[in-house]
């Protein structure tokens, strides 16, 4: 059975784009670096599969004589590829990144001294937000590549056709890249806050 990523919120389904806009607004969000970093390293077969997605779009590696040949590895690739970015991702927004609700939120931040309150931590809460509206974004563009190989799958593939979905993986393979590089940035900003104390903030 495939697994589906419908987001942190629980009134935001995968298909959705504007209803969690207002809502992420208001949530408190919670890092836990270590966590963080373990779910990636503990995730070898989703880089594996990422990295097969790059090494199928070089030129060395297409058959435009026989794209249909090509198209079946996309398919098998992006296929799987859904499936562990869609657990990955839930598992980031359930152990690494962690939504409070209002009511919580209002109540750690009473709790909070004024140092945790600053610029700095609104800069961190705004990454968040930011990761996790990528998720959902990253998400919904491997769908659309999915059903982009598999239309072309129905109704044959020539090689435009498979020059169109090369590019459409680029795209997201280029926008993987630049989501891992600000969770990257979270983590390490966590886990400095974490080791040095947040009161140096």
């Amino acid at each position: 059975m495939a697994t589906v990523f419908t987001g942190s919120s629980p009134t935001q389904a995968a298909g959705g784009h504007d209803s969690q806009i207002d809502h992420n607004q208001t949530i408190h969000w919670f890092v836990n670096a270590a966590f963080l970093q373990e779910i990636k390293d503990s995730n070898p077969h989703l880089w594996h599969e990422v990295h097969r997605l790059r090494t199928l779009c070089e030129p060395e590696s297409l058959d435009l004589d026989k794209p249909q040949t090509s198209l079946r590895e996309f398919i098998d690739c992006l296929d799987g590829l859904r499936d562990l970015i869609a657990l990955q991702f839930a598992l980031e927004e359930s152990y690494g990144l962690i939504s409070a609700n209002s009511a919580t939120a209002l109540s750690t931040a009473a709790q909070q001294s004024i140092a945790e309150q600053n610029e700095a931590e609104q800069e961190r809460q705004q990454m968040v937000r930011n990761v996790t509206d990528q998720h959902r974004k990253l998400y919904l563009q491997l769908i659309d590549l999915v059903e982009l190989a598999e239309e072309l799958q129905y109704r044959g593939c020539e090689a435009h056709g498979l020059r169109t979905l090369v590019q459409s993986a680029e795209r997201f393979s280029a926008d993987l890249t630049a989501h891992e590089r600000l969770e990257a940035e979270l983590i390490r900003l966590h886990d400095s806050r974490a080791r040095t104390g947040s009161t140096h903030d």
